[in-house]
């Protein structure tokens, strides 16, 4: 009985240090996935912001310039006041039916889920599961 009993408690140690790795493992990765999708959720604010600001911008400098192309359209083309608003108002719709359609295409590249994150996650999984069955054969 003196013989089994310190072999039991090694490998019961062992276990138990590979639980306690397997945890950390665990930690490790969950904290590197959070902080992964801080990074990419931080970048997309940036962005979000910049791109607020550069439309607001735009936006204002557009309605000025129009206003210019429907009086100069009335001025040099001869056509009634509403008909040059018609003409801008046309032209950009078809404008922004063709910014929208890029703009969807575009969407659909977006990745909100961290892939290399993962990636590793999966690596280490499919690892522990290599190695469980091997110990079991």
């Amino acid at each position: 009985m003196n013989d089994t009993t310190p072999r039991h408690i090694g490998v019961v140690t062992l276990l138990g240090g590979i639980l306690e790795d397997l945890q950390t493992l665990m930690r490790q990765e969950a904290q590197l996935l959070r902080d992964e999708f801080r990074l990419e959720l931080s970048k997309t604010g940036r962005a979000a912001s910049g791109f607020g600001i550069g439309i607001l911008c735009a936006a204002i400098a557009a309605l000025f310039l129009l206003l210019m192309l429907v009086h100069g359209l009335t001025v040099w083309a001869g056509l009634s006041l509403w008909a040059s608003y018609g003409v801008v108002g046309g032209l950009l719709a078809g404008l922004s039916v063709v910014c929208l359609v890029r703009a969807q295409s575009m969407a659909g590249r977006v990745h909100l889920m961290p892939r290399r994150s993962l990636f590793a996650i999966k690596e280490n999984v499919q690892w522990i599961k290599e190695r469980v069955t091997y110990k079991r054969i």
